[in-house]
């Protein structure tokens, strides 16, 4: 037998835990554990303080004494007790806890060991480090485990490994303090950068002027949501920046635009790449959708559609069109595409297509959309790119023919909380409304009256984090799925 697993306790995922490897005893130092312990009991108001700053866990002690102890003393300092080894005796015998401490001698051992508080960095190193080494342990057992108990789901047990393996090792990179001597050079060139630009390009332009003029573009680390009721043409407006970002980039030393643009992987959920690509072959070409889906081309139309296709094929645009992907999926793609192809944004249509795979979120629909939302963030931040999600709303504002605001986001308030910037897209108004749905969402035909005008519609900034709310207009063109700029609003 390779991997044993124990039934005493439940693991990380929910599995019987702990597993082991045969002939492979758990990683510890009792010696660590025992003199950080015995200078938190020396020093409580130094070292408790430098255990929470360096986000020490009772878990990450390997003695379940030593758990309970620690346990303890950080009750006690968050409640501003006095701490010593009578105090934190008391404290354990009035919650029946002194058995399962060690009682009075191993408490009065852990004080009386104490050699030196300034050696306790070194042993909260050693203490996590060991901590680390046995969720790693873990994780490769149940990789062991997953692999012969379940050959079928290879993807999954990849999946799942990645991520397991990723989050031990986001533990150990976890940042602290940050002196300002490291901090200010950076923002002065992020400044310098938006001096160059304008104001305008200190992320990545979305190709809507006055838009980027109020976000400054999209930035790394941001979570940026797109959402409106379907058919209104959340994946048209997304096509139409991609299709600007993919084709040149702000270069902030030479104040231009340079070809070729940002690596950009689109995550579509919902329609196939060739779908997809039709979309933006019809946008990018000024061709009309619907002729192209008739074959009513002329020669010279079809020598354009090759030349603009040849022009895209070198475009560094990724596609996926997996559907029914978990959001720890989706993570596990996004981290392959940035090592392989360093993309630089990542677009995901749509929100509420993706699952959370966990068994919490399979009884909430609300919990399972707030896993979903608050994984894209992370995965934003860990990537250090835009993450753009097209979102769906409810149907409130069609039942109370009123704007879009954001408590009409679907299923969940926290895609709202975790967001960076909330773009609600919505048409201007009821009478440019046309009696079909639009193709960019539904892939059906508008009358050709709208066709030729275009139809007025609204992108609402309701919420941006670091900058101003405000309202756009843009014109939407159903014959060619896509989004063109109009003037500003007289105010």
């Amino acid at each position: 037998m390779i991997a044993e697993a124990h039934p005493r306790g439940q693991g990380r995922r929910g599995t019987p835990a702990p597993i082991t490897i045969e002939g492979l005893p758990a990683h510890h130092s009792i010696e660590a554990e025992r003199s950080l312990l015995g200078a938190m009991l020396a020093d409580p108001e130094h070292v408790v303080d430098l255990t929470r700053e360096q986000g020490l866990r009772e878990e990450d002690f390997f003695h379940p004494a030593h758990q309970v102890i620690f346990r303890g003393i950080i009750q006690m300092r968050e409640s501003s007790q006095a701490i010593d080894p009578s105090t934190l005796l008391a404290w354990l015998t009035d919650r029946k806890l002194a058995d399962a401490a060690g009682g009075p001698a191993l408490i009065g051992d852990l004080a009386a060991g104490v050699i030196s508080v300034f050696t306790a960095p070194t042993h909260i190193t050693q203490v996590r480090d060991k901590s680390l080494l046995r969720e790693l342990q873990q994780a490769c057992a149940q990789i062991v485990v997953g692999a012969h108990e379940r050959p079928h789901e290879v993807q999954t047990i990849l999946d799942e490994a990645e991520r397991d393996i990723l989050e031990i090792r986001g533990r150990r990179e976890t940042q602290g303090i940050v002196r300002a001597s490291e901090v200010t050079p950076k923002t002065i060139e992020m400044i310098e950068r938006l001096v160059k630009g304008k104001g305008r390009y200190g992320g990545i332009p979305s190709g809507f002027d006055e838009l980027d003029q109020l976000t400054t573009g999209f930035k790394g680390g941001e979570m940026i949501v797109i959402a409106a009721r379907p058919g209104v043409g959340k994946t048209a407006l997304a096509l139409s920046m991609a299709r600007h970002i993919l084709r040149q980039r702000y270069d902030s030393e030479r104040d231009e635009f340079v070809r070729p643009g940002y690596p950009v992987a689109f995550f579509t959920l919902e329609m196939s790449a060739q779908q997809l690509m039709f979309r933006l072959l019809s946008s990018h070409a000024g061709l009309d959708s619907e002729q192209i889906r008739r074959g009513q081309l002329s020669e010279s139309q079809i020598t354009a559609l090759r030349g603009v296709a040849a022009e895209i094929s070198d475009l560094p645009l990724l596609l996926d069109e997996s559907s029914l992907l978990t959001i720890g999926q989706l993570r596990a793609r996004a981290r392959r595409l940035k090592k392989q192809h360093n993309i630089e944004i990542l677009i995901v249509d749509y929100l509420q297509l993706l699952t959370s795979g966990t068994d919490r979120a399979k009884e909430n629909r609300q919990v399972e959309v707030s896993e979903i939302s608050r994984g894209l963030k992370a995965l934003a931040m860990e990537l250090n790119i835009p993450v753009v999600v097209l979102a769906q709303l409810n149907r409130k504002p069609e039942e109370t023919n009123s704007e879009p605001a954001l408590h009409h986001l679907r299923e969940s308030g926290s895609i709202e909380q975790d967001a960076d910037l909330v773009l609600l897209l919505s048409r201007e108004t009821a009478s440019d409304e046309p009696e079909n749905h639009s193709p960019a969402e539904e892939g059906e035909t508008q009358p050709m009256a709208a066709n030729v005008r275009g139809i007025p519609c609204r992108l609402n900034i309701a919420k941006q984090r670091n900058g101003p709310t405000d309202r756009i207009r843009l014109l939407f063109q159903p014959r060619f799925t896509r989004f063109d700029s109009l003037p500003r609003e007289a105010r």
